[in-house]
């Protein structure tokens, strides 16, 4: 199919005008500086399909126009990715921003007391990837529940995992805020028959929670369960399988700093996490 050359377009622009959303509109140019208003419907193979003012379509190459359109047409596209992963992903308060870390722990690594793993650091318990999945169990003589890290800086935050309960007793989503050491913020916590959303403040001796809603479930220990959360202004919202629980904290509105993946007991497994940056939905009230 041949395309229709640029000034074809600009003679199209002579027809009446329909009217379209100023937002979508913007300028074009080819290569010899000739401009049309239009708006950008589709991006296929490097051929972008336009809407001018008239309303009338036109599929032009990108290779014919500036580098400032083609520079345009990739974030569009990046846009309409984020988009539609949002979508899938079911999320409400916010949309996908940067990537801050995507971690498959498909990649076998030893056991690891206090180190490295794949990106993320053992702190406590014992942590190692198996079998396509990372496995941290708790350690006794820590007293305390295993935790993996991942540090950064984010306002809004979108987190996204696979889980399995395993023999554990209950594992964790943990998020500490951005003020050294990092104070605790908030927490998901997973168990067969129970959810919850607590907010937090301090850290070790210091710290104090209040659990904010909890919801009694019926999980397989054996099933993997897909697992989203938005910490969106001062709302924290988590899916877990086909189970959702919400609240809201002044707390939730400040910086994050750290994630936490935490496990009491043995057998747990983590797969497919990932971090975004968030930005809230239009409406969505931003503290």
């Amino acid at each position: 199919m041949k395309l229709p050359s640029f000034i074809t377009l600009l003679i199209a622009l002579s027809l009446p005008s329909l009217a379209l959303a100023e937002s979508s509109l913007r300028s074009w140019t080819n290569a010899e500086g000739k401009t049309i208003t239009a708006e950008l419907l589709e991006l296929n193979d490097g051929v972008a399909t336009l809407r001018l003012e008239s309303g009338r379509r036109y599929e032009v190459s990108l290779a014919t126009l500036s580098e400032a359109d083609n520079e345009y047409a990739a974030e569009w596209t990046a846009a309409k990715e984020a988009e539609a992963r949002a979508g899938e992903m079911g999320l409400t308060l916010g949309s996908i921003g940067d990537v801050i870390v995507e971690t498959a722990f498909d990649e076998d690594t030893p056991a690891t007391r206090k180190g490295d793993v794949l990106g993320w650091t053992a702190g406590i318990g014992e942590w190692r990837v198996e079998d396509g999945a990372l496995i941290g169990d708790e350690v006794a003589e820590d007293s305390h529940a295993s935790s993996l890290t991942y540090r950064f800086e984010a306002t809004h935050l979108i987190i996204q995992a696979q889980v399995q309960l395993g023999s554990a007793e209950q594992i964790a989503f943990a998020c500490r805020d951005n003020v050294s050491p990092g104070l605790h913020l908030g927490r998901l916590y997973i168990t067969p028959d129970k959810l919850w959303i607590q907010h937090m403040t301090g850290i070790s001796s210091t710290t104090t929670a209040e659990k904010l809603i909890t919801l009694d479930v019926e999980l397989d220990p054996e099933a993997w369960y897909d697992v989203t959360i938005e910490i969106v202004g001062d709302t924290y919202r988590a899916t877990v399988g086909e189970e959702e629980l919400e609240a809201s904290h002044p707390r939730f509105a400040d910086g994050k700093g750290i994630v936490a993946l935490t496990n009491n007991g043995q057998g747990a497994k983590f797969r497919q996490v990932s971090l975004w940056h968030a930005e809230p939905k239009s409406g969505a009230k931003e503290d």
